[in-house]
């Protein structure tokens, strides 16, 4: 499976690039009070927040039946994701599940014609498995809004006729982009726009401010917190943004441990067959692929090691053809 997409999309101007950036934890886009400030699409992968890695890593850690599977001994090679190094040397090293944010040039009315590089960007649109639509509802004099005023429903509808004008139709969330002093009143204050997309798209939206952030992932956890609880705000919606993405992309996540010294989160369509999960891992898997040793996450956690947990028969044995059942860990069995 190629690693799936989400492509962030919207008016210019409405601040699909911060958002990427805060995504990213870094600033890889260039943010610009002008249109057509993204021109070519930046691409990042993006971890995606998952606290089983931690309560699995527990329950490996110092386990010396997972210290000489030579199936899981090889996943380390093929991870594009730099491992989160624990401060806690005797415990094995986390690789979180990834996905794949596209940041594309804002699309504008005559899109589906042409205008404004539009059919350069419907090609980018087409090419990716999903869409996070940013909608724009904070005021800024500063950044001029292309309709001349804060229209979030406008926008919406714009946007969406451009891309049924260009024969896209996708899966989408929406994000509305608000003003950082309105997020702490944000259902009271978008109802009428939530409402709306809900009614309209059937899709419940996230509130966020992708200024804030983007501010935010510039500071350690702490001062987060202290920023967070200043403007009055529970806590930050960029997490969200992620996890609706994963569900959004039809994913699941299964787990594999490397000799006991690194788990990995694993990302996979929902209906993918455990010997093309075993290609995903690595290629020898799959191609000498015997069978596969899984158990759910929360029962080897409540074991308290993989050996317990097969002493008591929680360890069940499939098949190839079978569907990689969701939430597990996996050792997959096969032949050099």
């Amino acid at each position: 499976m190629s690693q799936v997409s989400c492509g962030i999309v919207g008016l210019p101007n409405s601040g699909k690039s911060t958002l990427f950036n805060a995504l990213l934890k870094k600033q890889i886009a260039q943010v610009g009070e002008y249109p057509y400030t993204t021109v070519e699409p930046n691409v990042g992968v993006v971890e995606v927040p998952d606290r089983r890695l931690d309560k699995i890593a527990d329950a490996i850690a110092g386990d010396p039946s997972t210290s000489l599977r030579p199936s899981a001994l090889r996943t380390s090679a093929v991870s594009s994701v730099e491992p989160l190094r624990l401060e806690e040397t005797n415990r094995p090293q986390i690789i979180p599940a990834a996905i794949r944010f596209i940041d594309i040039a804002g699309l504008i009315k005559g899109a589906h014609k042409g205008e404004g590089l539009g059919n350069q960007f419907l090609a980018k649109i087409r090419e990716v498995d999903a869409i996070i639509h940013v909608v724009r509802a904070f005021e800024n004099p500063q950044v001029e809004h292309v309709g001349g005023k804060i229209d979030p429903e406008a926008d919406i509808r714009s946007v969406y006729e451009e891309l049924k004008l260009g024969g896209i139709a996708k899966p989408a969330i929406f994000v509305i982009n608000a003003g950082e002093q309105d997020l702490a009143t944000s259902l009271y204050h978008y109802n009428e726009v939530i409402d709306s997309i809900e009614r309209t798209y059937g899709s419940k939206p996230i509130i966020i401010s992708a200024k804030l952030e983007a501010e935010l992932s510039e500071l350690g956890e702490e001062d987060q917190g202290a920023y967070l609880k200043e403007l009055g705000i529970e806590k930050s919606g960029i997490d969200q943004v992620i996890r609706q993405s994963y569900k959004l992309l039809d994913l699941i996540t299964f787990f594999t441990v490397a000799g006991g010294r690194q788990i990995q989160a694993w990302p996979v369509k929902s209906d993918t067959k455990m010997v093309e999960a075993a290609q995903i891992v690595h290629t020898d898997m799959a191609r000498g692929f015997i069978a596969a040793e899984v158990v759910n996450w929360q029962k080897l956690v409540d074991a308290g090691s993989w050996q317990e947990a097969k002493s008591k028969g929680l360890v069940k044995t499939i098949g190839k053809s079978e569907v990689m059942p969701e939430d597990m860990v996996v050792e997959f069995k096969f032949s050099v």
